[in-house]
C-alpha cells in the first residue's frame, strides 16, 4: 500500500502491533475449513465475552471469514501465534465508493496518514480499534493484526451493541 516503506510496515514510534510473528505458519485447517488457529481465537473470543452477551463463535468466525479469509488475504499467512502477515490492510477511505474516514492514527497502524483503512483479520478501522482494541492472547501487545486480539475485541465491540446471542440461544 501506498506510504508504507519497503518492507509494508509501519515505523511509527508507538506502534501498537509486532510486526514479526512467532512460530510457524498455521496451515492446519478444522473440519470446517477454519484455519485451527482462528477456531480457536473465534471460539476463546466468544467464551470469554461480556457476560450475558452470548455471542456465538460462528459469528466471529463469520466476520473473519468475510472481511479477510481468517487472516489469509491476498497474500497474508496465519501463523501459529494468530498473527496474520504480511498485514491485511484495506482500501483507503476516501468516500469514493466507501465511507470518508480522514486519518485518526496517524499512519501507525494503516500506513496511510491521509485517510484510515481497516487494518487485521477483522478489518478494525484505527479509530475503533483505538477504544475496543485488547490484548486477547495475553502477550501483552494489542495487535489488530493477531486473530486472537481482533477477534475478542470485535466480540466486545459487538456485545457493547446489545444483546447479540439472544436469537442463537
Amino acid at each position: 500500500p501506498i506510504g508504507l516503506p519497503p518492507n509494508g510496515l509501519p515505523t511509527s514510534p508507538g506502534h501498537t502491533a509486532d510486526p514479526t510473528p512467532s512460530g510457524p505458519i498455521a496451515p492446519e485447517l478444522a473440519g470446517d475449513g477454519i484455519p485451527a488457529v482462528a477456531l480457536d481465537a473465534y471460539r476463546k473470543a466468544a467464551a470469554a465475552a461480556p457476560a450475558g452477551c452470548g455471542i456465538p463463535w460462528p459469528l466471529l468466525a463469520a466476520i473473519g471469514r468475510v472481511e479477510s479469509d481468517h487472516g489469509r488475504f491476498a497474500d497474508s499467512q496465519l501463523y501459529a501465534d494468530g498473527t496474520s502477515a504480511p498485514r491485511v490492510i484495506g482500501i483507503p477511505l476516501n468516500g469514493h465508493g466507501t465511507a470518508l474516514i480522514r486519518d485518526t492514527d496517524h499512519g501507525v497502524l494503516d500506513g496511510d496518514t491521509v485517510y484510515d483503512r481497516a487494518v487485521g483479520p477483522m478489518q478494525f478501522i484505527p479509530s475503533t480499534w483505538a477504544t475496543w482494541g485488547i490484548d486477547g492472547n495475553g502477550d501483552g501487545v494489542a495487535s489488530p493484526f493477531n486473530i486472537y486480539d481482533a477477534a475478542q475485541a470485535a466480540a466486545d465491540y459487538l456485545c457493547s451493541a446489545g444483546e447479540i446471542g439472544r436469537a442463537h440461544v
